[in-house]
């Protein structure tokens, strides 16, 4: 019965190593669950039904192999952070960005997971998963939380679009650098790792720090503003 079990949980691992690998290098709609099975090497036909059932199902699997090691991170971080005092907004961008882009050196589908996530969070027809992860990622609900307390006021309005925005960014970011690390080294060599991702820490703390201009201030429903 163990050892039924284990083969069990080594076939649907291939299966969701398969499945992100293919939906990475060509989108999740353009792969089919028969193109999964055949990446996975599986010949029985049922397997992937068994296991998952639904391409949502599969996708899931994905996310839930890879979010919670980042929610960990993060909220590591945030611990250090919080126990030192006297952060700012940069120190807790960099707390958003870098357990996502440490992804890209996690060797079991890291930068795979980038990508796909990449397509989901931009995707209004795969909004629901973006919605439910967002549900789940506890992180970056403490994450914004604290930036809550050093931010310039925020418009109620414009609140859910920046930090989709800023989402957007990051994941897009991440999941290209990944890829000119890969196709163009001589551009982007892994000795600038560092600097890329410090790079995209400041570009992120503008977008969340950037204020709001009078212009988009005139659309905005007259209320008292308060911070995200």
């Amino acid at each position: 019965m163990a050892s039924m079990r284990k083969d069990a949980l080594a076939t649907r691992a291939r299966l969701v190593a398969a499945a992100e690998g293919l939906f990475a290098a060509q989108g999740v709609d353009a792969v089919s669950l028969n193109e999964v099975q055949r990446e996975a090497g599986q010949r029985n036909k049922s397997a992937l039904q068994y296991h998952f059932g639904t391409k949502d199902k599969l996708l899931e699997a994905i996310l839930d192999k890879h979010v919670p090691a980042i929610e960990l991170r993060r909220h590591r971080m945030l611990d250090e952070l919080e126990a030192r005092g006297g952060y700012g907004a940069r120190e807790l961008v960099y707390t958003l960005v870098a357990p996502v882009f440490e992804k890209l050196d996690d060797p079991d589908g890291g930068a795979a997971y980038v990508a796909v996530y990449a397509e989901l969070v931009a995707s209004p027809r795969n909004a629901a998963f973006w919605r439910a992860a967002m549900s789940a990622n506890r992180g970056a609900d403490r994450l914004m939380r604290l930036l809550a307390k050093v931010c310039p006021p925020l418009p109620p309005e414009l609140r859910l679009p920046r930090y989709l925005h800023v989402t957007q960014l990051l994941f897009h970011a991440v999941r290209d650098l990944g890829r000119l690390g890969t196709f163009e080294p001589e551009h982007f060599p892994a000795a600038h790792r560092a600097l890329h991702l410090e790079h995209l820490v400041d570009l992120l703390t503008a977008v969340v720090l950037a204020p709001v201009s009078p212009e988009t201030a005139a659309h905005l429903t007259p209320r008292t503003p308060s911070c995200p």
